[in-house]
């Protein structure tokens, strides 16, 4: 089941995604409209599997 990497692996390309506003494009602007967004989704993903691995 490849189910439970599917988050992490979307987390990943977050976290890069990031990265990347950051050091390369250094846009700051960009970021701050992502990053509640992506943190969102973050803790949803938590919530989820505290719930599944309780």
């Amino acid at each position: 089941m490849t189910y439970p990497f599917i988050p992490i692996g979307l987390i990943a390309v977050f976290i890069v995604y990031i990265l990347y506003l950051l050091l390369i494009k250094k846009d700051i602007k960009q970021l701050k409209l992502i990053t509640p967004i992506g943190s969102i989704f973050v803790a949803i993903w938590i919530v989820i599997y505290y719930f599944l691995m309780r």
